[in-house]
């Protein structure tokens, strides 16, 4: 595809302290953009009036309330006419030649999610490089937290893209379907990439498309949001996403995961939204079958070619690690 097109969808919700920064830097970006499509989530911190005022020419996606990452992004890539959709968090900001890297990089390799090295706000640390999943049930990033020195200096293969900077084909979301919004926010990206995943479809990390990311900015104001997503939406994709030989192998496992995920929430203080999480995964379980029933039904690879994708590492040993790693100010 020679010259495809390309519109930015950047979900918004009370980010008026970053999301001038974001769209700034798309404004100088390299390649000619179709759109910048901002989904503005029922912000009530003036942030509708600033985009206004200062981005006119920015497509505005009024929408009455919060949404989540996953529908807001699904407003804006159904309004997106151009041939690869890139998603991009309010809190990031790409460098110059971001999008024609990752462009380059999609075409090259036929990919059809093509993830942007993401670092921290200061430049010197990783904060995503593709996500990975683990045989035990849960995600997690690739080389979080590790100096950038140790990042990959060629394009690679990669399990999962994560949502807040990577390129999407438009086509695939005729053929797998948008965002699950049950998901609301966290693991929607990775939900989405397993279900790429079991399509046989290509999923790349470009090495030259740099993205800064002032991390946690959403999440970190609202207590115990991030937890109780994390331990809701785990469920939703084991049962969603993993070919049934898998889960009888994997169950034990994720269950001692998912359970050890909910005791260490409300020991930090979190016994609500631990237990809601808990709730809320078994009401929606009719639900979560339904999905299973067809995302398995149209799966393109087997149950042992899925797993060899997977990570066998502990992802407790590789969180601690990533806990102890974790800079101090690591975006200033």
């Amino acid at each position: 595809m020679n010259n495809p097109t390309v519109s930015v969808v950047v979900p918004n919700w009370n980010g008026m302290d970053v999301i001038g920064d974001c769209l700034k830097s798309l404004q100088k970006q390299s390649y000619k953009l179709a759109q910048i499509i901002v989904v503005e989530n029922g912000s009530i911190d003036g942030s509708i009036q600033y985009i206004e005022k200062h981005f006119p020419d920015v497509v505005l996606l009024k929408q009455p309330k919060n949404l989540g990452f996953a529908g807001g992004v699904n407003v804006g890539i159904r309004a997106a006419t151009s041939d690869y959709v890139f998603l991009l968090n309010n809190d990031a900001e790409c460098e110059p030649d971001c999008i024609e890297q990752l462009l380059k990089a999609a075409v090259k390799h036929q990919a059809d999610i093509t993830q942007a090295i993401i670092v921290t706000g200061n430049g010197k640390y990783i904060d995503s490089a593709g996500d990975t999943y683990s045989t035990w049930g849960l995600p997690y990033p690739c080389l979080r937290n590790e100096p950038v020195s140790e990042l990959p200096t060629a394009d690679k293969p990669i399990l999962s893209a994560s949502g807040g900077a990577s390129v999407y084909k438009r086509s695939l979301f005729d053929e797998i379907g948008l965002f699950d919004e049950i998901f609301f926010a966290y693991y929607e990206d990775v939900d989405i990439s397993l279900r790429a995943q079991l399509r046989n479809k290509k999923l790349w990390l470009a090495s030259k498309a740099i993205v800064q990311h002032k991390m946690n900015h959403t999440a970190d104001r609202i207590p115990g949001f991030g937890r109780e997503m994390t331990i809701k939406n785990s469920i939703y994709m084991f049962w969603k996403d993993l070919p049934f030989p898998l889960i009888i192998k994997v169950f034990p496992r994720f269950l001692y995961a998912n359970w050890r995920m909910t005791a260490s929430a409300i020991v930090k203080g979190h016994p609500v939204r631990a237990l809601l999480a808990q709730l809320v995964a078994l009401l929606h379980t009719p639900h979560l079958l339904v999905r299973r029933i067809r995302i398995q039904h149209n799966r393109t690879i087997s149950s042992r070619d899925f797993e060899k994708l997977l990570s066998q590492t502990n992802p407790f040993k590789a969180v601690k690690k990533l806990d102890k790693s974790t800079p101090k100010a690591i975006n200033k």
